[in-house]
């Protein structure tokens, strides 16, 4: 284990708007921002003199082998403070020779002369949020951009990625959104594979408290995918993104040969990272702090981290386990699976706990086992594709009622 993290993710919060099923920590800024000069621009320059702030704090610096950028919509800055970002890390840190430098784009936030100048500030992947090419779709999500600025932007980072620009970039889709049946999934799987994007995310829509489809569920007004034309959509996203050259290396994550996410493979593997900004959660020795979501309360804590010293989750070096719970259940979500067996020994029982509680957690997974959602070869388990991923929150809740017996 690192004793440093060499990961950093940084939140920048700003949006034109906020989209119908999110609850992220965001700042809606409308149409018309303009982040140097102009509407919006002190808003954004003050948030962004906090976040230097924070990442300047960190005592503990070592060079990173990967930076996400995420959001909210980042690309609603210009390139030059994208830059200045990149050249804080690398000035104060150290990126590696080869590092993955991602950042989350949104169509119609940007332009090509935008991809260009993002691009010479550092930036070598892209994760492009199209969620929908399906106008009416986008439409009852809240979305800003239509069909044609998808279509755009993705012929952009496709072009820019053939001429050896960017290393890769990756196409988001959400699954079962309203007005999303098995026809029109289909066809927007279909039109996401004629661009051939490295790296396709396949997210299933969550209903989170306090966003405009949850209000809408509430009043009886939400009208969603029925749970058979769900599940088609999954069984359809498997064999489409197989036949296509796809590997599922991840529940929602598909890519081609050598293009997964190194990035997101550091949370799913349990390994340390530093996030930054408002809202964001870091975990650099195993113990998670997140920051305050709301913009004053963020940079009222950002200034007692400089006055007081850093909360003790950022300066203590002695690495923390994750709880077993989530140890399990992120190593799960890979295609890898896990090595039960290894993550007890991790716990340092004794050899009769961790024995009988082993038992009592595959007794849990016996009829998993039988049916073939989960997998087991040697100490190995992993779930099956496609059923094992589709149907995981069963096998979840089985090891999450487990872990609460044992405790």
């Amino acid at each position: 284990m690192n004793k440093f993290p060499r990961s950093a993710y940084v939140h920048i919060p700003f949006c034109h708007r906020r989209c119908f099923y999110c609850d992220f920590a965001v700042i809606p800024l409308g149409n018309k921002v303009e982040t140097l000069q102009g509407y919006g621009s002190k808003t954004v320059k003050e948030y962004l003199h906090f976040l230097y702030k924070e990442i300047l704090s960190i005592k503990h610096k070592t060079s990173l082998s990967t930076i996400y950028v995420g959001g909210g919509t980042p690309s609603i800055l210009d390139p030059q403070q994208i830059k200045q970002l990149i050249d804080l890390f690398k000035e104060n840190y150290g990126v590696d020779y080869g590092a993955e430098i991602t950042m989350e784009v949104d169509p119609a936030s940007f332009n090509l002369d935008d991809l260009h100048g993002f691009i010479n500030a550092g930036i070598n992947r892209f994760s492009l949020g199209v969620q929908s090419f399906n106008n009416k779709i986008l439409q009852k999500s809240g979305r800003r951009h239509l069909r044609e600025d998808a279509e755009k932007s993705c012929s952009w980072l496709k072009k820019v990625y053939s001429s050896g620009l960017i290393k890769s970039w990756s196409l988001d889709l959400i699954q079962n959104l309203p007005l999303s049946g098995f026809r029109e999934w289909k066809e927007d799987l279909k039109k996401a594979i004629t661009f051939s994007p490295p790296h396709i995310s396949i997210y299933d829509l969550n209903i989170e408290n306090g966003t405009v489809f949850k209000k809408l569920a509430n009043l009886g007004k939400l009208q969603l995918p029925s749970d058979e034309i769900a599940f088609r959509n999954s069984e359809t996203t498997h064999l489409i993104l197989k036949k296509s050259g796809y590997s599922r290396y991840e529940i929602s994550n598909y890519c081609l040969p050598r293009h997964q996410s190194r990035h997101n493979r550091v949370y799913w593997s349990g390994l340390g990272w530093w996030s930054f900004g408002q809202g964001s959660t870091s975990s650099p020795w195993g113990q998670k702090l997140t920051r305050p979501r709301v913009s004053k309360e963020y940079k009222e804590w950002v200034i007692r981290q400089d006055k007081l010293s850093l909360d003790s989750s950022l300066n203590n070096i002695n690495y923390v386990y994750q709880e077993l719970d989530e140890k399990i259940m992120l190593g799960l979500r890979l295609k890898e699976g896990i090595d039960i067996y290894k993550f007890f020994e991790e716990q340092n029982w004794e050899n009769k706990k961790s024995e009988r509680n082993i038992i009592r957690l595959l007794s849990k997974w016996e009829r998993f086992l039988e049916s073939g959602l989960l997998v087991r070869k040697g100490n190995r388990f992993f779930l099956s594709d496609p059923k094992g991923m589709e149907l995981s929150n069963q096998i979840l809740i089985s090891m999450f009622e487990w872990w609460d017996e044992i405790n």
